[in-house]
């Protein structure tokens, strides 16, 4: 009898678990199937770590669970294997990961977790200091969800936190929440005085490259609201985010915001940096502040001309008259460029480590999966940008500076207060 109610138990959970499913057992285990042949036939890097017998010793154990789990905690499942492998190019990508989304930027800083951007409608909370998320604290939700993001290093994985913890499907399958419908209630602190927040999920028509997170600085809404329409108190490097790049002289010193490698605009970058020499040199310039913080990467082919150019020109290719800014953001090409620069060239690198190392996995094939449609990106080369030994997983900056959410708020930037002293105190 005893046997008979825990089998009854059983069926019963099981059929309370389909009735949140939209896929079948059938239809989650073709899909993994796909991204596990996918990462073995495309991926030049398993062998590393043994990745190979790990991700399929987790498949196997994942397709056992497949029947007990809801859509969402399969997600989450299917997050963590691949996040075994370490590389940020590697990763479920697209707005089919979600059905709905919260419409709030929840970012980690030196000295807590604060809300960056939100809905129109949530605004009058942006500044303001996450303490709990649904009575779990803010720092195990971050460390939760960073657990399951894609990244070479932990700077990689820590970057995609924010857009994920906006998904109904990640805060669900991580049981932050019950379900995708569920209210989002946030404590936290505004003033000084402790307050509560509830947020909606809402539906969202996202492009499937996701630009609204890291190319806007924006959350899953039509309209929203963040620091960076203050523009005219913005510092250098919030300044024309959006642009791919622009530089502008200060005395001597040349300050370059190198946003984006595009990967469709060699002709135009090849005109820039003619521009960019030809105002060093009619301006006598001996300092040269390249900032990639907000560089995401491209395409490394446009960037031999700059090379070359600080190579031949003594002046600034001298420790403490060329200066690399990185951060977080810093990623794929913006990382080879970074490394290159490191291996021909004398700069002071500044800042936050980026997200990945010298010698890193990049280029993703695309491909969609076979039933819930969502995009797999699987990196097909390896960038040797560094000696073969060379196993750091990220470029220790020279002068580490992180950010703090007062310095953010209040329209201030450290890193180059900072290299601005230093110069100073060179010449």
């Amino acid at each position: 009898m005893l046997k008979s109610s825990a089998i009854f138990f059983l069926l019963f959970v099981t059929h309370l678990v389909f009735a949140q499913r939209e896929l079948s057992d059938k239809q989650w285990t073709e899909d993994l199937d796909y991204i596990i042949h996918r990462i073995d036939s495309v991926h030049p890097g398993l062998c590393k770590n043994d990745y190979r017998n790990v991700i399929y010793e987790k498949s196997t154990k994942l397709k056992e669970k497949i029947p007990l789990l809801s859509d969402n905690e399969i997600l989450i499942e299917i997050f963590k294997i691949i996040a075994v492998i370490n590389d940020g190019h590697t990763r479920l990508h697209g707005k089919n990961l979600t059905k709905k989304w919260y419409p709030l930027r929840i970012e980690k800083f030196d000295d807590g977790y604060f809300i960056t951007v939100t809905s129109i409608e949530l605004s009058e909370y942006i500044g303001a200091e996450v303490i709990t998320m649904n009575s779990q604290p803010i720092g195990l939700v971050f460390e939760k969800i960073t657990g399951i993001s894609p990244g070479d290093n932990i700077n990689g994985k820590e970057y995609f936190v924010p857009m994920f913890m906006t998904m109904t499907s990640v805060l669900s399958g991580l049981h932050i929440t019950g379900s995708e419908n569920d209210t989002l209630m946030i404590a936290l602190k505004k003033d000084n005085i402790v307050q509560k927040l509830s947020v909606l999920p809402v539906e969202f028509e996202s492009g499937q490259d996701l630009s609204w997170f890291w190319k806007d600085y924006g959350v899953p809404a039509a309209n929203y609201s963040n620091i960076l329409q203050s523009d005219s108190l913005l510092p250098d490097y919030l300044k024309n985010y959006n642009k791919p790049y622009w530089f502008k002289l200060n005395g001597k010193t040349i300050y370059f915001a190198f946003n984006s490698c595009e990967n469709d605009e060699r002709e135009e970058f090849h005109a820039f940096n003619t521009r960019l020499w030809k105002t060093i040199d009619s301006a006598d310039a001996d300092c040269l502040v390249i900032d990639l913080r907000n560089n995401f990467g491209g395409t490394n082919s446009i960037l031999n001309p700059l090379l070359h150019e600080i190579i031949k020109h003594d002046k600034i290719n001298q420790a403490g008259h060329l200066f690399l800014v990185t951060g977080k953001k810093t990623f794929s090409a913006a990382v080879d460029f970074t490394a290159w620069i490191e291996f021909h060239c004398n700069p002071i690198i500044v800042g936050e480590a980026a997200g990945a190392g010298p010698n890193h996995f990049a280029d993703p094939d695309f491909s969609i999966l076979p039933n819930s449609n969502n995009f797999l990106l699987v990196s097909k080369y390896f960038w040797q940008d560094s000696w073969p030994w060379d196993n750091r997983i990220y470029i220790e900056p020279s002068i580490k500076i992180g950010l703090s959410s007062v310095d953010y708020f209040s329209f201030s930037d450290p890193v180059v207060t900072r290299i601005k002293e230093y110069i100073r105190q060179g010449r």
